[in-house]
Order: structure tokens, then sequence, then C-alpha cells
């Protein structure tokens, strides 16, 4: 049911997430003129993960729904209800979760902690 190769859909799935971590940390040191707060470092890598993962989640949706329009004759919601439901797929699923959204929240933690602190310090001098 992928509608992407695996390579170009990593590439779909990390770029938008890398792009706004950057461009939000270049606009937030450019208005502060300082580096986040630790409680402000915590709430990006939130408000983050919790973005990337409704990104994903439409990503899911719309390739069901793209699936349920090209091919009629297979009933897509029904497959998802039978197969993608299932316990054992949902546990599956959580660990993708956990194994792919921990990385990206300590990542997260570290780009708006000790790298801003050096780009902040880079940029505005002290």
């Amino acid at each position: 049911m992928a509608l992407l190769p695996k390579g170009l859909a990593f590439v779909f799935m990390v770029l938008p997430y890398l792009a706004s971590m950057i461009s939000v940390l270049y606009l937030f040191l450019k208005q502060q003129q300082r580096a986040p707060t630790r409680k402000e470092m915590f709430h990006f890598a939130w408000v983050f993960n919790v973005l990337f993962w409704l990104f994903n989640i439409m990503g899911f949706v719309l390739s069901c729904v793209w699936q349920a329009w090209a091919q009629p004759e297979v009933d897509v919601w029904q497959f998802v209800q039978l197969y993608v439901l299932q316990p054992q797929i949902i546990f599956v699923a959580l660990f993708i979760v956990v194994m792919i959204g921990l990385p990206f929240y300590l990542v997260t933690l570290w780009f708006f902690g000790p790298q801003a602190r050096r780009m902040a310090k880079h940029m505005f001098g002290g």
C-alpha cells in the first residue's frame, strides 16, 4: 500500500521536520536575541514531536484515501479495520513511534539547547 519507495518516503518524513526545526530556531534567535530557556527548549521538543506525528498520521490517512480512490475494487477501509487495527499491529506501531520519536525528541532537545546556545553566542557575541 506504499506510494513511495522507502528511501524517498524517509526523506519526506524527516526533511520537513529538520527544515522547520532550523527555521524556527533561526526566527527565535533573530526575534529574541537569545537562546531558548530550558522550559522553552522542552516546549519546542514536545511541539515538534507532536507535529511530526500528526504530519505522519495525516500522510497515512491521505495514502488510504488515495488508495481507495485509485483502486475502488479494493476496500481499503475494510483492510485498515481488519489488519491495521489489530492489537499486535498497534503494539508494533507504538514501538516504532517510540524508536523514532525518542531520537527525534533528543535531537530536538540538543538543537534547541546546546546548539542554540552556540548559535546565539556566534550570532550575538558574548
